[in-house]
């Protein structure tokens, strides 16, 4: 499967980076079958950015997939230095948002409380945010052969993303990297069975625009697909897949020198960028991050469920058996963007982007040699900003 097909969603991935603590109690797979589970996803950090928890519950079918819902309508805090409480108001269902402006600070302690509507406490265990040093250099390397295969088996090249960073002698430290990846994207909308509207107020590309979508069109077949390209400028943006840990306890206080944090396999020869983040960890947080990594990546992938759910440093008040997926954690973050050139691609058969996300190549609605019936503009479609896309130039993008 194309690398760009498994990319999960930001949501599932800060989910995974936020599961950790001390006492690590791996969860009777018995019990899994059918166990209404709560997960709790969240980390403070002291990025300047919006900062959310997301909670939800989580129920395994025979088949072995699950079933999550989100958990809404609930009382969320987190208390600060364990007097200052931060309220937290639900933006979208399950999912819970920090007030604006507000950013974790090093040396202080953050606790999460929540109150589901049926009255249930939950309270996870206090966090401390440590620091975490610099990264001082990023670099790429083309690989040949990276980790992904054609769907006829041959390599697919890669960037493979390095870092160097010189680790603090005086304490332990532990790491955590996760990264996004920015690539150019031209394709901005599919419709099947159906043409897309988008209508100008003023000349075409001027904007504003008011976006229709898809628009159902009967005289079509139901296998009919049309692509559109994008009206200007956007990108596509990806996720780490992985979990990658590290502790110093055999290297501290040493420089580190060319720590693999990426493999991204290319699919055009446009340029890319990676912002790599570099986060803090609590010894607890690393040992119950290594424990989740050692399960998912060692019997699939991260949209396979693990053996068996691990749970974290969330306890029901009322009830401290009950088995709560997830951790709570806060951590310092170091960030680095860099710039992929590709101007050292020597091999490799480049399909777009779109052919890897999709499998085919695009198709032209004019191919089809028919206007949309529907008025508009159709020649070509907006780029909607969300998680996994925007329409303004990511930063760094120019250094």
């Amino acid at each position: 499967m194309p690398f760009f097909l498994q990319v999960i969603r930001w949501g599932v991935i800060s989910c995974i980076l936020a599961m950790m603590q001390g006492c690590i109690n791996v969860y009777d797979p018995s019990l899994a079958l059918n166990a209404n589970l709560v997960v709790v996803s969240g980390i403070v950090t002291d990025l300047n950015e919006v900062q959310t928890i997301s909670l939800s519950r989580s129920r395994s079918k025979a088949d072995s997939s699950n079933i999550n819902t989100p958990v809404q309508r609930a009382t969320v805090t987190v208390v600060e230095n364990g007097t200052t409480p931060i309220s937290l108001i639900e933006v979208q269902p399950g999912t819970y948002q920090f007030p604006t402006g507000f950013r974790g600070k090093v040396g202080n302690t953050y606790q999460l409380r929540f109150q589901t509507t049926d009255g249930t406490t939950y309270e996870s265990s206090v966090e401390t945010m440590a620091a975490t040093p610099p990264i001082l250099k990023t670099y790429d390397q083309f690989n040949p052969e990276g980790p992904r295969k054609t769907a006829d088996g041959l390599p697919v090249p890669a960037n493979d993303i390095y870092i160097d960073f010189q680790d603090p002698a005086k304490d332990r430290n532990f790491y955590l990297w996760r990264w996004r990846l920015y690539e150019t994207q031209l394709w901005c909308a599919t419709c099947q069975q159906g043409r897309y509207v988008a209508v100008d107020v003023g000349p075409v590309g001027a904007g504003p625009v008011n976006v229709l979508g898809c628009v159902r069109d009967t005289t079509l077949g139901s296998m009919n697909f049309f692509d559109y390209p994008c009206r200007g400028l956007c990108w596509d943006i990806f996720y780490n897949t992985t979990i990658d840990v590290f502790s110093d306890i055999y290297t501290n206080g040493q420089t580190q020198i060319g720590h693999k944090v990426a493999s991204i396999p290319i699919y055009q020869r446009d340029q890319a960028l990676i912002v790599v983040e570099q986060l803090s960890l609590s010894a607890n947080a690393y040992r119950y991050y290594k424990l989740f990594a050692d399960q998912v990546q060692n019997t699939g992938t991260l949209a396979d469920s693990p053996p068996a759910p691990i749970s974290g440093n969330i306890k029901n008040q009322a009830n401290p058996l009950e088995n709560v997926v997830g951790y709570f954690s806060a951590a310092s973050v170091a960030v680095r963007n860099h710039k992929i050139s590709r101007m050292d691609v020597t091999t490799g058969i480049f399909q777009g982007l779109f052919y890897a996300i999709n499998g085919r190549s695009p198709k032209l609605e004019s191919s089809q040699g028919s206007p949309s019936p529907f008025g508009g503009s159709s020649a070509s479609s907006v780029c909607v900003p969300s998680r996994t896309r925007t329409d303004q130039l990511p930063p760094g993008w120019n250094d």
